[in-house]
């Protein structure tokens, strides 16, 4: 079988060592030995480089010795489903912090960006699990957040910080967050008052800086710890 594109870019096709039971030919048979997959389609060849003629399509390891397996097999086969691996794509995703969330100080967000395309997209939980790690750049990490009377700028400072970090692997992901408040509540006390205080009355202004209604940045990092 030909590969899809006509031409790969450099870096696209990453070299591996199958080990038992991970892929086998098209005709069912394991194949165990070098291999290479391209992460901008997901193709699975043998060799660790394509060799024109010699490489062979691989696909995801399945125990025929199961009859429901081997059945199944045989009629994806018969419909031309070679069982390729089912390959998720992102589903664009805002977050909603809990009261858990503000009162250990963060959020956790999931990021994802496909290799080779500036595509960026924030993602669920569930959806960022899905993704395939050979097709997608995919970060985990901590937003900052805070509900409190009146910011210290921490908040601003921890987030440029992680951005700065993420920017490593998403170059332009600070173009998707550029509010370092997004989700955090705070209320802006107006110092004059707070200094001076009147007999009855003190006005309060609360600013909620940052809403699910506004475009949720999107970007990544392994967790750690502030």
């Amino acid at each position: 079988m030909a590969r899809k594109k006509i031409y790969y870019v450099p870096g696209d096709s990453v070299p591996g060592i199958s080990s038992q039971k991970q892929w086998m030919y098209e005709n069912g048979t394991e194949y165990i030995g070098s291999y290479h997959r391209y992460k901008s389609t997901g193709e699975v060849f043998t060799e660790s480089t394509y060799l024109n003629g010699v490489s062979k399509p691989l696909i995801p390891y399945v125990d025929l010795g199961n009859i429901n397996n081997k059945n199944t097999f045989e009629y994806n086969k018969l419909t031309t489903d070679k069982f390729k691996d089912k390959y998720k794509t992102p589903i664009p995703y805002t977050p909603t912090p809990t009261k858990e969330d503000f009162s250990r100080g963060y959020m956790i967000r999931y990021v994802v960006s496909q290799f080779n395309f500036p595509n960026i997209y924030e993602v669920s939980q569930k959806n960022f699990k899905e993704l395939d790690d050979f097709l997608y750049i995919k970060k985990e990490f901590r937003w900052k957040i805070e509900n409190s009377l009146i910011s210290d700028g921490k908040v601003e400072e921890l987030n440029k910080r992680v951005i700065s970090v993420l920017k490593l692997d998403i170059p332009e992901i600070h173009r998707f967050f550029t509010n370092l408040t997004q989700f955090s509540v705070i209320t802006k006390v107006n110092q004059k008052q707070v200094n001076n205080p009147p007999a009855s009355q003190q006005s309060l202004v609360t600013t909620s800086f940052s809403s699910a209604n506004q475009s949720a940045p999107t970007y990544g990092m392994n967790i750690s710890k502030y």
